[in-house]
């Protein structure tokens, strides 16, 4: 029998992972979900967990983008498919931290919230498909071509998306038009270099902040997707009140947002892999009743991609200083390491951190 190549095993991973997306599939053990657990084995529950599921925003490949992005070969595209999944993913993310900051963890989606001028549009309008939008399309593909190099239709990982809306941040807060009022005392701080430094966060909070989001960027093993090591400091994230998602993807490099665990041995995401007409104003978004996420899917543990970002969010010294205490206990602590600052490396290993993106794992 004809021994199987890699690549004929990448495509099989592919082919698993599109037909598990369609396969029905109903909670029935305990899930956790961005701090919250849910006992899916009762009716009521699993009503509650899925109310609060499909309450996330879902943000996905977009067609008829106005206007289109300009290709380094001088064409154009009108579109991100194939290639803006984990922008749209960690678009997806920093919604969920507004979501968090603005209307709390105990938000769930109702008609109110397609009024004009409802909260839950100002939002949705930073992610709309127009130059003007703060953390649209256009601008952190802008933002990846000015600090990566990154030329639009390039594939972006969970490292370099990350590094895109740090940019974003301190870009806007330099000229304070750009960003709503929601967001105006409120910082980011992004390390793609796996600990955290207490001092970046607390020059976020001395500097007036009154809010961070932490972007913390990893990956877990070079050569494999088996986590056993890491898992359990994972699975500890989505049990925090500060936890706000994980950016990853699956062996094969897809992205996916990923907002809880499903009992031991699964996580349940968000999927941006479907192409709808652009966003470009407010109205659009009443016009498709919101954007909400239908059923969860469900990806094992062990078909985790190794690169990941881990979103939490701070609302005071305090809260941050009581994170880093139990991020760097039990579990946790194979995960994430905590420092009081940065040290100094050389150019050699900053290019080192550049390379650390989500990766095809056969």
């Amino acid at each position: 029998m004809k021994a199987l190549l890699p690549f004929d095993m990448k495509q099989i991973h592919r082919m698993i992972d599109e037909i598990r997306k369609w396969m029905p599939f109903t909670p029935s053990s305990k899930v956790v979900c961005l701090g919250i657990t849910y006992d899916c084995s009762e009716d009521a529950a699993r009503e509650q967990f899925l109310e609060d599921f499909r309450s996330r925003i879902l943000l996905t490949y977009r067609c008829g983008l106005e206007p289109p992005l300009q290709l380094a070969g001088g064409g154009t595209t009108a579109s991100d498919s194939g290639w803006g999944c984990m922008l749209r993913v960690t678009q997806m993310m920093l919604a969920q931290c507004f979501v968090s900051l603005s209307l709390g963890r105990e938000w769930r989606f109702g008609e109110k919230d397609l009024k004009e001028g409802s909260t839950y549009l100002r939002i949705t309008s930073c992610f709309l498909d127009t130059p003007k939008a703060l953390f649209s399309l256009h601008r952190l593909v802008e933002m990846g071509q000015h600090i990566l190099g990154k030329e639009p239709s390039s594939w972006f990982g969970p490292t370099s998306a990350a590094q895109a809306v740090g940019h974003l941040f301190e870009t806007s807060k330099e000229d304070g038009a750009g960003r709503p009022d929601f967001l105006q005392e409120v910082g980011c701080a992004v390390f793609v270099d796996g600990p955290i430094y207490k001092e970046t966060v607390m020059e976020r909070f001395n500097g007036g902040c009154t809010s961070v989001i932490i972007l913390v960027c990893r990956r877990l093993g070079l050569e494999s997707c088996n986590l056993e090591e890491y898992q359990q400091g994972l699975d500890v994230c989505f049990r925090l009140p500060e936890f706000q998602g994980l950016a990853s993807g699956n062996s094969s490099s897809s992205a996916h947002f990923f907002v809880a665990t499903h009992g031991e041995d699964s996580l349940l995401f968000m999927d941006p892999h479907v192409t709808y007409p652009a966003l470009q104003k407010d109205a659009d978004v009443v016009a498709s009743c919101g954007l909400r996420a239908g059923r969860p899917l469900r990806l094992p543990w062990s078909s985790l991609n190794p690169s990941v970002c881990v979103a939490f969010l701070v609302q005071s010294k305090s809260e941050f200083l009581s994170l880093c205490d139990r991020l760097c206990e039990g579990p946790g602590e194979q995960l994430f390491e905590v420092l009081e600052r940065q040290p100094t490396y050389n150019a050699a290993f900053d290019d080192l951190l550049e390379a650390d993106d989500l990766v095809v794992v056969s």
